[in-house]
């Protein structure tokens, strides 16, 4: 066995398709299938099976996949216990973070960061978040907890998807579509967004993801909405729909409930993604895969509804096993193909 092997196992794993793994790992698909029929003659059984044209782990592959991550594992903890572990000068890492969002995020888990990795320190940065990714690409912060309503990025950084949330629709609780509607966006009535175009509307700016994903909305269902208020703060929008001013688009996160608003799901759902950046070929630290780990983690807990139906890359899977082995995660290759099961 090969440790600098083991990825092609893993992503063919997680792929399930040879070319899908080879263009991953960025060796060819011939290498790729050469070193899987070695390894499977090497163990004298089968590792993969094909099902729906997918490849999927046999019972000896699946316990294959297990081992392959506890190795890799292992071997990320010694690069890391020598590289950076025992250093004594305190070290910062630079996160890319949005003015709320983002903000509120690592508040709240900087006390069990600090707790872990009492050598390191954060150092924020605030902004838009095209900004913070131009700042990540020029090496200016290390890490960006980075948002969008498409999950469209730059082949020049790597992003690990960690949540999903659904934007819904705040309305000021006297008008008409809001009197059977639930002040909860999780128990939220579902509208059609066409149905309000005679409602005046409060707006994220258009620099803003959750205002590029408003305006993506509209253009959708093929009106122009009548926009009387526009701010950067999210937090500002929300305080304007509760004054009655008009609606708003919002994330799911900031719907609280109130005598003065009401909360609507859209029948045609949208999502803002959540991801965390950083450049292509940097390696992460064991502080940073901690830092990931305590993100998705806290998410999860105030959000125990929201990441049952997001399928968990592999990267977030291994991470999850490094520090809680024990975390109840679903199966990547089950949730895969009940995504594919008709209806």
């Amino acid at each position: 066995m090969n440790l600098k092997q083991l990825p092609y196992f893993i992503a063919i794993a997680e792929t399930g398709s040879l070319s899908a793994a080879a263009r991953r790992t960025g060796v060819s698909q011939p290498t790729i299938s050469d070193y899987l029929h070695e390894l499977e003659h090497e163990l004298g059984t089968p590792l993969f099976e094909r099902r729906q044209r997918r490849m999927l782990p046999t019972e000896a592959g699946a316990a294959y996949l297990q081992m392959a991550r506890q190795v890799l594992i292992l071997q990320t903890r010694a690069q890391d216990m020598i590289q950076n572990r025992h250093l004594q000068r305190k070290q910062s890492i630079r996160i890319g973070v949005s003015p709320h969002r983002g903000v509120q995020c690592l508040a709240a888990l900087y006390q069990s960061f600090i707790k872990h990795f009492p050598q390191q320190e954060i150092a924020p940065v605030e902004g838009y978040m095209s900004e913070i990714l131009e700042m990540l690409q020029e090496g200016k912060v290390d890490l960006c907890f980075a948002t969008t309503a498409n999950y469209v990025f730059d082949d020049s950084l790597c992003f690990l998807p960690t949540q999903q949330e659904e934007i819904v629709l705040a309305l000021p609780a006297f008008h008409r579509l809001a009197s059977h509607a639930s002040q909860e966006a999780s128990q939220a009535a579902l509208i059609n967004l066409s149905e309000c175009q005679d409602i005046p509307f409060i707006l994220m700016s258009p620099d803003s993801t959750i205002g590029q994903a408003s305006r993506q909305l509209f253009s959708q269902c093929g009106f122009n909405p009548v926009i009387v208020f526009q701010s950067s703060n999210v937090i500002m929008v929300n305080e304007m729909v509760h004054s009655g001013a008009g609606a708003g688009l919002i994330p799911a996160y900031y719907a609280k409930p109130s005598k003065d608003v009401v909360y609507l799901r859209l029948k045609d759902p949208a999502y803002l993604f959540f991801a965390v950046a950083w450049r292509s070929g940097h390696q992460l630290t064991e502080a940073e895969r901690y830092l990931i780990y305590l993100k998705t983690r806290l998410w999860d807990s105030k959000n125990s509804n929201k990441l049952t139906n997001f399928l968990w890359p592999e990267k977030l899977h291994r991470i999850f096993q490094e520090f809680e082995p024990d975390y109840p995660i679903p199966n990547i290759q089950e949730a895969a193909l009940a995504k594919r099961k008709p209806s």
